[in-house]
């Protein structure tokens, strides 16, 4: 099941990426061994240094993620964004409406199985993880004790 759930991740971080072919620049291995770290019916599974390329490239730990989740852990960034607010809860509305997606078409058949947990919870760091950015930059703001100008320029638009 482990297995499962990092080769999700991976294709997740590698579709994150732009796809194989973009993502086959940036790590030491090439598109045929990146496919099969994603495909069930391979036994490769990727290693860590590609996985922590590929979720630095991908801009979020989604691979170490799952590795974490398997021991028991959650993962806590500890940089937090550049406090553009508007940016970053953009990316929560985004993410927090991905896991309710993927809760309710998990659910359509009448159970939600292993993998479908594992997207589940994919879906949820990431969410987790912009909400970290938002309280962060609200304590940076009662810290400095004043107002945090934000603006269409500071990256408003939710992407």
């Amino acid at each position: 099941m482990l297995t499962a759930a990092i080769k999700t991740a991976t294709r997740t971080a590698i579709k994150a990426c732009g796809g194989l072919d973009s993502i086959s620049r940036a790590v030491r291995v090439g598109i045929t061994q990146l496919s099969d770290y994603c495909n069930r019916e391979k036994a490769a599974v990727v290693p860590v240094d590609v996985a922590v390329e590929l979720d630095k490239e991908a801009q979020e730990p989604l691979i170490l993620s799952v590795m974490a989740q398997a021991e028991g852990f959650a993962l806590v960034p500890v940089k937090f964004g550049n406090g553009l607010l508007p940016h970053d809860m953009g990316k929560f509305a985004k993410a927090t409406s991905e896991v309710l997606q993927k809760g309710f078409e998990s659910m359509a058949d009448g159970n939600v199985d292993v993998q479908e947990a594992h997207e589940i919870l994919i879906h949820a760091q990431r969410a987790r993880t912009s909400l970290h950015h938002i309280e962060a930059t609200a304590h940076r703001i009662i810290a400095d004790g004043k107002p945090l100008q934000v603006s269409v320029a500071d990256g408003a638009s939710i992407s």
